[in-house]
């Protein structure tokens, strides 16, 4: 298939008029099209077929070996390119410890190894990435190809082959400034200053030292050897300018993943690096002026902990480029449970403390959200967080249907992280037979199990979920495939797949869409751009096709997925349909130009020509111009201000429980708006731990806050602050203060606590009046007008019982006798809802408008309850939508949404993006009881995975409350696969049982009179919905996210505040409008809630780490 040019085209009616006769053919296509779950795309050539039979050979020795080298098992990468320009991509693989190969492509799917003649094989003890570049711009590929040296018997430099236009190449690293010796991962080549040339970022891999162990700070030292590197092209000759430009060179990081794209779309090239270990993957944004700004705290909230490929991909067509992770999360239980994935809590914390970044190990599909502002990763909610031992992640529509799949090889030798091997290798006796001696043992490397994996293909589907379909494509065997690159080898449009294996023969995943169409050949258009200058292949060059409401954003660059190149041609592809509408090409040099003229099916070459560009309007404003009506969300950037900061608690639930689902006690102390002193502006309290100041933030009409101290909060200074709610309990038009005290829940029997109450006098001035004792610790003040009088009581409910987690801890009521004085109720009416248990929040609404309030109350494990108030008592609403449906409600607000006039019920819920695998048909299960006769009630959560019940937490999680689980269960191996009953046995048989079988957050309409419910839309469900407003302005305001989970559930941090609006015209509710801002990005807001004052639309909010924020839209 040949390129046509576009920019060189005359005839535009005839033009036309094929084009319309293309497009009704393609729809043959979609009309017979049968569901790509359904169908099989690739088959697996064998290699005596194809000609292709490079193998990486692991050859181990006694000075080469795993125990010498750390990444002696990761493979090697590969690079396609059409390297004698005749139209056909040819194939060059990297050999760690052997000849690299270069196959020229003969035509269907034939193959031929010309690496001698070539001069290709490399040198080097031990080499890892390939980039192709044409790097002098004669229009012809050049190979650039990464070395380690410099460690243990590594030698060897980083080597350039310069194409002669034979099929002959000529080393000349040194003359162009590109023979670094180091320990080389993989490069890069970009115009990252604009100047016209291609530069370089080149990739490393630190090796573990005594410069490698520390905290965050050795992020700021250079290392040569394992440091990345930025080089500067100067007329032809590289310069390394890494000092200055912002670019970490630290013997810390340990790159293996490397990705260049505008994630901002300003027009100027970004760069992603993936860090395996501890230390945090690093988001370079482009700061214009030959810099870079390392922004990934700000950015994103996690990332993955043993980072390995990436990818920069447009993986949803919102025009925004979202970038993707992997690691070596285990999919199948027997590894899955064998294996150590996660640090320990207590690791997790000093590491955290230490200065690096939250990490979990699982693949992440970060979304890009704001700009390249805000990312949210949904892979647990998507299912593709779990592929194994993952290095090359491919982001292509390989199937055609007009949404991206994906790829991910795998697979490693063998597995380091065996559970069971390392408890032999710390052994006293081996390891000290091993350092005395320092003799390479060959039958200790072999203990290791191996860890061959199947490749992973997923179908993209509706809303970025994903389907596994590797078994039905060729995929279902196990290989140890590293490098690997989407390329279209026999021209027939759709996109192939290449592997480097170690130890068998590369893989070609050849893919029959187009062949299986049967003369129907489905829609597409391939570009090829050609540049000037230096930079002949456009690399950097950015296209944004319009089509059926999506914006599909993709770039030419030249290396991705791991220590692989990428092609320099970009295929787009559509949905039954839909047809091309324009396309905006966004060249190096942020020259533009829009083509509304396409030719389906074709190969074209987009030209660069002066004359037809246009450089009239700020890039990146005609970047978000073309793209504003293709947007899935919306983004709302906004102001922030720290006012003060307060003190964190040192919550030990999972210190004195160990199973937990999450923590219950409050992580920040007490935070509450009011106008304390009338003056028709809100203040703030300020609460404090054990020994803290209390106080008063007030505000004044400029909009700033002045600390106030008062004499009677400091009376209580020694004690600690749970929770504060402002209410007026005495009537007088002034809000009274009530705080629980933060005693935590570990009370001895028949200790009781003391909540505080302040009355205001006036003028800031509080006078201290106790309340009634209780005997138990609460977690949540409620005010309401049990008896009709007109005066607040107060409602005291506690979250969960530390000492007997399914037990009901009995709420209290607190009836309001006038002056300030309270006394416990002993009401029968009040006995159900003093008995819920689980509770999470409790608002006070009006259902069904009668004039007289309600109480909406969540729960976990529980339905959402709704008491309507008769005017006598308050009576549970039977719910037949509600009461079926058993969550971990966190939140709930009633309010009309839909503008019929009627009350709708948005639930908070623990949405779907987590390891949990929640469904009606699949609920969650809680066991409680006393399992080793220790006297304490344990907790067993058991999930469901392909139909069977497993233990949630894993094996040494489990042996922290239970040890004898230690002795009954010698071996991970031998446990890692037995179900609930099995580990447990009859032990399971007497405990509390408790189940969940909903964890969407919900809509429902009419609520009172419903007989279903709607999940509300997918990106809501990314995070637990911890509280919902409703604004004085009437937006309807979620806040999501939640911190307080072990590192093997990982933090949610996926949703953050949010709008919520109703579609009037579709009749449904909006996607979410993103609140972005780097001081809140990713957080948990332990409060939030709205400041009416001198500035509209202000709202207060406390982050997990203690700061208290002011914002402003």
């Amino acid at each position: 298939m040949n390129y046509v040019n576009i920019n060189s085209m005359l005839n535009v009616k005839k033009r036309l008029l094929l084009c319309i006769g293309v497009w009704l053919a393609m729809a043959c296509w979609f009309s017979c099209k049968q569901k790509a779950v359904e169908t099989k795309i690739f088959k697996l050539l064998p290699a005596a077929e194809t000609g292709v039979g490079f193998v990486n050979k692991n050859i181990v020795t006694d000075s080469v070996n795993i125990l010498d080298y750390l990444y002696f098992y990761n493979g090697a990468g590969v690079a396609s390119a059409d390297f004698n320009n005749d139209g056909l991509p040819d194939l060059y693989f990297v050999s760690n410890q052997g000849d690299n190969k270069l196959y020229l492509n003969k035509g269907g799917m034939k193959f031929e190894d010309i690496t001698v003649k070539a001069g290709v094989a490399g040198t080097g003890n031990w080499k890892t990435g390939v980039t192709v570049v044409d790097i002098n711009g004669d229009g012809l590929k050049d190979i650039y190809l990464s070395v380690v040296s410099g460690y243990k018997t590594f030698k060897g430099k980083n080597q350039l082959f310069i194409n002669n236009g034979d099929l002959t190449f000529t080393e000349s690293a040194a003359k162009y400034g590109l023979d670094f010796a180091g320990l080389s991962t993989q490069a890069s080549f970009f115009d990252y200053d604009k100047d016209g040339d291609l530069d370089m970022f080149l990739l490393t891999s630190s090796v573990h030292s005594n410069d490698t162990y520390g905290d965050s700070t050795q992020r700021f030292k250079y290392s040569h050897d394992a440091g990345d590197h930025l080089f500067r092209n100067d007329n032809g000759h590289f310069n390394d300018v890494t000092a200055g430009s912002g670019i970490y060179s630290a013997p810390i990081g340990y790159g293996l993943g490397l990705s260049i794209g505008d994630l901002n779309n300003d027009g100027w090239d970004d760069i992603y690096v993936s860090n395996d270990f501890f230390e945090q993957d690093y988001y370079y944004i482009n700061q214009h002026n030959g810099t870079f700004k390392e922004q990934l705290k700000s950015a994103f909230g996690h990332t993955s902990l043993f980072s390995m490929g990436n990818a920069i991909s447009d993986i949803n067509k919102d025009g925004y480029l979202d970038v993707l992770t992997t690691d070596m999360l285990p999919e199948e239980m027997k590894v899955l449970k064998s294996t150590i994935n996660d640090e320990p809590l207590d690791i997790y914390n000093q590491e955290v403390n230490a200065g690096y970044y939250y990490q979990y190990s699982k693949n992440c599909l970060q979304l890009n959200v704001g700009n390249g502002q805000k990312f949210v990763d949904m892979s647990l909610y998507s299912g593709v967080s779990a592929t194994d031992w993952t290095w090359s992640p491919l982001v292509q529509d390989f199937d055609m249907d007009g949404t991206k799949d994906l790829f991910f090889s795998n697979g490693i030798k063998r597995r380091l992280n065996d559970m069971d091997y390392l408890k032999y290798l710390g052994d006293p006796s081996v390891m000290q037979a091993y350092k005395e001696s320092r003799v390479f043992d060959k039958d200790k490397i072999n203990k290791m199990p191996e860890g061959g994996v199947h490749n992973y293909f997923y179908h993209g589907g509706d809303k970025l979920k994903f389907t596994d379909v590797s078994s039905v494509n060729d995929m279902q065997r196990a290989s140890i495939s590293a490098g690997s690159v989407a390329v279209d080898l026999d021209n027939d449009g759709d996109l192939d797949i290449v592997t480097n294996n170690m130890d068998e023969p590369a893989y070609i995943y050849q893919n029959t869409t187009a062949e299986n169409q049967k003369g129907a050949r489905p829609l597409f258009l391939k570009y090829n751009v050609k540049y000037k200058g230096g930079n002949r292949d456009g690399i950097g060059t950015k296209l944004f096709l319009k089509s059926g409401g999506h914006i599909d954003h993709q770039e030419i660059q030249t290396s991705s997925a791991y220590e692989s190149n990428l092609n320099n041609e970009l295929l787009f592809t559509f949905a039954p349909g839909d047809k091309p509408e324009q396309l905006l090409v966004v060249w190096p040099d942020n020259s533009y130009q829009v083509i509304n003229d396409f030719m389906p099916g074709e190969k074209i070459a987009i030209s660069y020509n002066r004359q037809s560009v246009d450089t009239g309007k700020q890039i990146s404003q005609v970047i978000a111009g073309f793209i504003s009506n293709s947007k899935q969300f919306g983004t709302q950037p906004v102001r922030s201000k720290v006012l003060t900061e307060v003190k964190t608690f040192d919550t030990p639930d999972f210190n004195y429980y160990a199973l937990l689902p999450h923590t219950y006690l409050p992580h920040t102390s007490a935070i509450a708006v009011a106008d304390a002193n009338g003056d028709g502006l809100d203040d703030i309290y300020v609460g404090g731990t054990a020994g803290e100041e209390k106080y008063l933030l007030v505000a004044d009409k400029s909009g700033d806050f002045k600390k106030v101290t008062v004499p009677a909060f400091d009376h209580d200074k020694e004690l600690g602050d749970e929770q504060a709610i402002w209410t007026d309990v005495n009537a007088d038009g002034k809000p009274d203060l009530i705080v629980i005290t933060a005693n935590h829940p570990f009370l001895e029997p028949g200790k009781l606590v003391q909540p505080r109450l302040y009355i205001n006098k006036g003028d800031l001035q509080f006078e201290y009046q106790p309340l009634p004792k209780l005997n138990y610790q609460a977690s949540k003040i409620t005010p309401f007008d049990f008896n009709g009088d007109g005066l607040k009581d107060l409602l005291f409910t506690s979250a969960v019982s530390f000492r007997d987690y399914t037990a009901t801890v009995p709420s209290t009521i607190l009836i309001n006798k006038g002056n300030g004085r309270f006394e416990i109720s002993t009401d029968k009416n009040y006995d159900e809802i003093r008995n819920l248990s689980h509770i999470t929040d409790i608002s006070v609404t009006d259902a069904n408008n009668d004039g007289k309030p309600d109480l909406l109350i969540t729960a976990e494990w529980q339905p959402v309850y709704l008491f309507l108030n008769d005017g006598k008592k308050l009576n549970r609403f039977a719910s037949p939508v509600l009461d079926k449906e058993k969550g971990w409600w966190q939140s709930a607000l009633i309010t009309d949404v839909d503008g019929d006039g009627k009350a709708d019920l948005i639930a908070g819920n623990w949405g779907q993006n987590n390891k949990y695998n929640v469904t009606a048909d699949a609920p969650l299960y809680a066991y409680n009881n006393d399992l080793d006769n220790d006297g304490k009630n344990d907790l067993i959560l058991s999930y469901c995975y392909k139909g069977l019940y497993y233990p949630f937490r894993p094996k040494n999680d489990l042996e922290q409350e239970l040890p004898y689980i230690k002795k009954e269960w010698l071996s991970y191996q031998k446990m890692a696969d037995k179900t609930t009953d099995e580990v447990f046995k009859d032990k399971l048989d007497d405990s509390k049982k408790l189940s969940a079988n909903q964890f969407n957050s919900i809509f429902v309409s009419d609520v009172l009179h419903a007989s279903s419910s709607t999940a509300l839309p997918y990106l809501y469900q990314q995070a637990p919905v911890k509280s919902i407003l409703k604004s004085s302005t009437g937006e309807i305001l979620l806040n999501g996210n939640f911190w307080g989970v072990v590192p093997y559930e990982g933090k949610y941090d996926a949703l953050g505040l949010v709008s919520l609006g109703y579609d009037q015209q579709q009749k449904q509710l909006k996607a979410p409008k993103y609140f972005v801002n780097a001081a809140l990005n990713g957080q948990e807001l332990t409060y939030f809630a709205e400041l009416k004052g001198s500035k509209p639309n202000s709202y207060i909010a406390v982050t997990y780490d203690g700061r208290v924020i002011l914002i402003n839209r």
